[in-house]
């Protein structure tokens, strides 16, 4: 008889580190039976640069998930951003033998091989490789091209890849604690898992996952990944504006309160009543114009929408399907979907926040987008798959560490 198996989702993320355990049943539906959540300590934009500070949310978030879901955690999936990691597409190329002309299933993975064998700097580590479509003779596209006919069989490939150096940061962090990795997933790529369908993919999707320190991105056109990326700047950035910009002294929790609950990020500019923030003592409280929050939101958030836009291809854009949709804790701001519209031209879909008095559910809340995303990363892969991909990837991780 078969039985449930436990996977669990790590993401060390600026604002939070989180990790989330999922039972999966034998008909293939998901349970989260576990969430170990704690602040940050020790990462800035999305990487690590205090291990031992990162090491220790790793290990409180470690036993409030097993306290919580009642097992014990040997391995995890973990997701890893940074500016450093980008994405770059490729494509394997297989011509058949001169007296064949049927394509065969030997083909198919003779040209998958050729596509994930792209090169990449030496000083980097390749991630993710996301097989696409493929194209027979430079013109057929098709996902299933075993039975026709053809001299050529081309797949594309999207590659996303990081500093090698950096990404060994992350790995070190949790084998200390110690926990093995059982894959590493650029964060986007996990998060899309959780808030997009196939047919969205197929339309056209630009994911863009708003969290503290970083701003991560990916874009599907026709069901392949076209584009992806991280950039430096997220919601903890528009909180050291709002300190830094205002005339009067703000601290950044009256930021982040004011930020939150008094801006629009497509609100007016001129609006001259006051947004007001009370300490709890009465002693720090602060009121500054309104419009002059907006202002300072909007231009941040305008400067994150165009820096993603622009890496986005620009076919792309023109697919009579495109939308745009958002995730991350970020993502909540008022006002950011008008924005994005504004920017983009395209239909913008924003998450809705958990209304007061609904039952609390992690799979609404898009905070939780990219841990959650992990545990269907690894559904995508059954037994026997992930059986043999392990080997590949345990080897690679291997070299990473005897180069670094």
């Amino acid at each position: 008889m078969a039985q449930s198996k436990i996977l669990v989702g790590l993401e060390i993320g600026t604002t939070k580190t989180c990790m989330v355990v999922g039972e999966i049943r034998p008909d293939a539906t998901a349970t989260i039976i576990g969430v170990g959540e704690v602040p940050s300590a020790g990462v800035r934009k999305g990487e690590i640069v205090d291990q031992s500070m990162a090491r220790q949310c790793v290990c409180d978030a470690w036993q409030l998930a097993q306290d919580h879901a009642e097992v014990d955690i040997l391995n995890v999936f973990l997701s890893v951003t940074g500016e450093h990691i980008v994405g770059e597409n490729c494509m394997g190329s297989y011509r058949l033998p001169d007296d064949e002309n049927i394509i065969e299933e030997e083909h198919v993975q003779l040209a998958k091989e050729k596509a994930e064998k792209a090169e990449i700097p030496s000083d980097r580590f390749a991630v993710n490789r996301e097989l696409g479509s493929f194209s027979i003779d430079n013109r057929e596209t098709s996902r299933h091209p075993i039975g026709l006919a053809g001299r050529t069989l081309d797949v594309n490939c999207h590659v996303m890849h990081g500093i090698r150096t950096r990404l060994q940061n992350s790995l070190l962090c949790v084998r200390q604690v110690p926990l093995e990795v059982e894959d590493l997933v650029f964060a986007p790529l996990a998060t899309a898992q959780m808030v997009l369908n196939r047919q969205q993919k197929e339309a056209g999707a630009l994911l863009i996952d708003i969290g503290g320190g970083t701003s991560d991105f990916i874009c599907y056109s026709g069901g392949d990944v076209v584009a992806s990326g991280c950039i430096p700047a997220g919601g903890d950035t528009i909180n050291s504006d709002i300190v830094k910009l205002t005339e009067q002294r703000v601290s950044k929790k009256a930021a982040e309160v004011l930020k939150c609950t008094e801006g629009n990020a497509f609100g007016d500019v001129n609006d001259r009543s006051l947004a007001q923030y009370k300490s709890e003592l009465g002693m720090h409280d602060v009121s500054i114009p309104r419009g002059e929050l907006n202002r300072i939101i909007r231009d941040r958030m305008a400067d994150i929408l165009v820096r993603v836009g622009k890496r986005v291809p620009e076919d792309v854009w023109k697919q009579s399907g495109m939308s745009v949709y958002f995730s991350g804790g970020s993502s909540l701001m008022r006002g950011l979907d008008s924005l994005a519209h504004h920017i983009y031209g395209v239909p913008v879909h924003q998450p809705a926040p958990t209304a007061e008095g609904q039952n609390y559910s992690y799979l609404a809340d898009p905070r939780y987008c990219t841990a959650i995303g992990l545990i269907r990363f690894a559904q995508r892969y059954d037994d026997d798959a992930l059986h043999n991909a392990s080997p590949g990837f345990i080897k690679r991780l291997l070299r990473m560490f005897r180069r670094g």
